[in-house]
């Protein structure tokens, strides 16, 4: 069956909305091993909690150097980056079926 987009038309044609009707039907039949429960459950690994360590560090060294206002800024700069690496090193997979992402369709079947 091919993925359908949870505002699509249900695959019954009962008229309703996917999500309205057999979303939570189709994930309960999925099991546990479904692709979104695998992503879900990828362990992170230890190189953020490296990455944090040394950003404390860093920011204890130029606090200690330079006072408490530099080390501040170097800990929000180091945490804002910290968390942009988090955010975009692991981006999910493209959608294979976007639908028309130019216009809303309002339940229309055209």
């Amino acid at each position: 069956m091919a993925t359908l987009g949870r505002n699509a038309p249900c695959h019954c044609g009962s008229g309703k909305k996917y999500k309205h009707c057999h979303l939570d039907a189709d994930r309960a039949a999925s099991g546990p091993g479904s692709q979104r429960l695998e992503e879900a459950s990828r362990p992170v690994g230890s190189a953020p909690y490296v990455a944090l360590g040394v950003g404390v560090a860093v920011a204890l060294g130029v606090g200690l150097w330079k006072g408490l206002a530099p080390g501040l800024i170097v800990a929000a700069a180091w945490g804002l980056g910290l968390v942009a690496w988090m955010s975009f090193r692991d981006p999910p997979p493209p959608n294979e079926n976007p639908g028309n992402p130019a216009g809303l369709d309002f339940g229309r079947k055209d």
